[in-house]
């Protein structure tokens, strides 16, 4: 199961005891209400049951409700807020990741038991105009709690999502009402209530059917949204050039989760370790043993890795070593570079292998190899982003103006930031073509702008070059 699942799974079991708590104390209201009705109506009036159910189910529901969004948050003392609309949906698409598209997911879920609930609990609450903006009112006042109390982000896309839901759990209850209660005075036809419910599986169904119809997948460097920076000056010392018209773009071999535990357990043999304990995520698994601190992080993408040895190397002093020691220690690894591949050290133990763009038998090799060495010699951090890929096809790109065009223009990821530190001036020193990996394994072009504020490094800036 996927981590972020049992990441919830265990909120809602801690949750379980708020809301067994606040309905165990309801019970006792409820009994001393129920006696006091009896009493004053001397039975001559059926009791409410159904109301009285629903509501001890909704104060059960709200005390979840709240665990899961504010009690179990510490305050840090300091608030955000998203503005955005859609932003979250956009950032699902553009990673395609299992875990944001849940955030969206379960901020929908989390109220529909709210929207079931609302109409069972009174008359007034079967009419939509009333129980979505009871919903909406709801959302709001969670959001703004969190923000004026530090526990969370008030943030747009909550209350959307939770109305979406609400309206969700309204319809669903209130199309088993007409279908069951058919002789209530009044009652209409439950077809009406079954255009949202329909409407929204549709939307779902476009969204993931479109994504795996498409040919590539999606940038997760890609814009979420755009942001004002008409604050900033920019000034650009490179030249842009006229550009391709096109840019080729790469195929990886893509790795799934038994290749990555197969690859994993291999590593480990070589490297004389064990990892006790794997955690799985959307497009990588992380491979750990706590107790000597030894990490592998596979991405599953591209193959790329990160390995860190844990407490054996602790103390020990960072060793510069030549190449010729280096290679034949990265030899184990499965780990061959080409000859005459160039080698830098960083100092602190690190040596840095980079490759660009070369023609290897097994097909193009890009990337960089950053390992850290200590005293022993021994291999104490291996960064591999080394990605061996074919020639897929050829694709039209806009050209390095238009990019630069986006980029003032605020369409880019991390243009919030931007905004938020707002510079006065901001420096473009290169504008290079590059390559990113999306969500299906491609490799696609892209532009990336270096920039520089007050002469300091400040940002690297990447726009989606593929038209």
């Amino acid at each position: 199961m996927h981590d972020f699942l049992h990441l919830i799974i265990s909120l809602l079991q801690r949750g379980v005891g708020f809301a067994v708590a606040a309905v165990a104390l309801c019970c006792a209201v409820f009994l001393v209400v129920y006696v006091l009705f009896r009493i004053l109506t001397r039975g001559a009036r059926p009791f409410p049951w159904r109301s009285a159910v629903s509501a001890l189910l909704l104060v059960g529901y709200l005390a979840v409700l709240l665990y899961a969004t504010l009690f179990r948050y510490t305050s840090g003392g300091w608030s955000e807020a998203n503005f955005h609309l859609f932003r979250a949906w956009r950032e699902a698409w553009n990673s395609f990741s299992l875990q944001l598209w849940l955030n969206v997911l379960l901020n929908i879920a989390l109220f529909v038991p709210l929207g079931v609930l609302l109409p069972l609990l009174g008359r007034p609450f079967r009419r939509w105009y009333i129980a979505l903006p009871a919903g909406f009112m709801v959302s709001l006042a969670i959001e703004a709690i969190q923000y004026l109390a530090g526990r969370g982000m008030f943030d747009v896309d909550d209350l959307v999502c939770n109305t979406l839901g609400c309206g969700l759990g309204y319809c669903i209850v209130m199309i088993l009402w007409r279908v069951l209660v058919r002789r209530e005075r009044g009652a209409k036809g439950w077809l009406p209530y079954l255009a949202y419910p329909v409407a929204f599986a549709l939307s779902m169904a476009v969204i993931f059917g479109g994504y795996h119809l498409k040919e590539y997948g999606n940038l997760p460097e890609a814009p979420a949204f755009r942001e004002n920076l008409a604050g900033i000056r920019w000034e650009l010392a490179c030249t842009l050039g006229e550009g391709v018209s096109s840019a080729p773009v790469y195929r990886t071999a893509r790795l799934d989760k038994e290749s990555c535990d197969q690859f994993g357990q291999e590593f480990a043999q070589i490297a004389g370790l064990s990892f006790p304990d794997a955690y799985y995520y959307d497009n990588a698994t992380l491979f750990a043993n706590h107790s000597t601190g030894d990490f592998l992080m596979v991405n599953y993408l591209d193959g790329s890795y990160d390995y860190s040895l844990g407490t054996d190397t602790w103390g020990l002093p960072d060793a510069q070593v030549d190449e010729e020691t280096l290679r034949a220690m990265l030899r184990p690894y499965g780990i061959e570079l080409p000859a005459g591949t160039p080698l830098r050290y960083e100092g602190s133990g690190v040596h840095v292998f980079a490759v660009d763009m070369q023609v290897t038998e097994g097909g193009i090799l890009d990337g960089e190899l950053r390992c850290r060495c200590k005293q022993g010699p021994l291999l104490d951090e291996i960064e591999n982003s080394l990605v061996i890929f074919t020639p897929y096809r050829e694709a039209a790109v806009i050209t390095p103006a238009q990019a630069y065009e986006q980029m003032q223009g605020g369409a880019f990821s991390g243009a919030d930031f931007f905004a938020n530190y707002m510079p006065r001036q901001v420096t473009v020193t290169s504008c290079t073509l590059d390559y990113r990996v999306d969500t299906k394994g491609f490799y696609q072009p892209v532009y990336v702008f270096e920039t520089t504020v007050e002469e300091e490094p400040f940002w690297d800036v990447v726009i989606p070059a593929m038209k």
